[in-house]
C-alpha cells in the first residue's frame, strides 16, 4: 500500500511540475526554451498519474471491509 500511495504522490509531482510549466513558468521565460525542450518537463507525466491511480484504486483492505461485521464485538 505505501508504494501505491508513494507512486502516486510521486505522479501527481510530475503533472503539477507540467503545469507550471505549461503556464509559462519563469524558468522557461527567462532561458526562452522551447516549451518541448524545458528541462523537467515530464512528456509522460499524465500517464504515469493515470497508471499509479489505477494501481491504488485496485488495492483491497481486508481488515477495513471487515470492520462492518464485527461492530458489535467486544474490543
Amino acid at each position: 500500500m505505501t508504494a501505491a500511495v508513494a507512486a502516486v504522490n510521486n505522479a501527481m509531482s510530475a503533472v503539477g511540475v507540467n503545469s507550471g510549466l505549461q503556464k509559462r513558468y519563469i524558468h522557461a521565460l527567462k532561458k526562452k526554451t522551447p516549451y518541448a525542450e524545458v528541462p523537467l518537463l515530464n512528456h509522460n507525466a499524465g500517464k504515469e498519474l493515470n497508471t499509479a491511480v489505477a494501481c491504488f484504486d485496485s488495492l483491497t483492505f481486508p481488515v477495513i471491509e471487515n470492520l462492518p461485521k464485527i461492530v458489535n464485538e467486544p474490543l
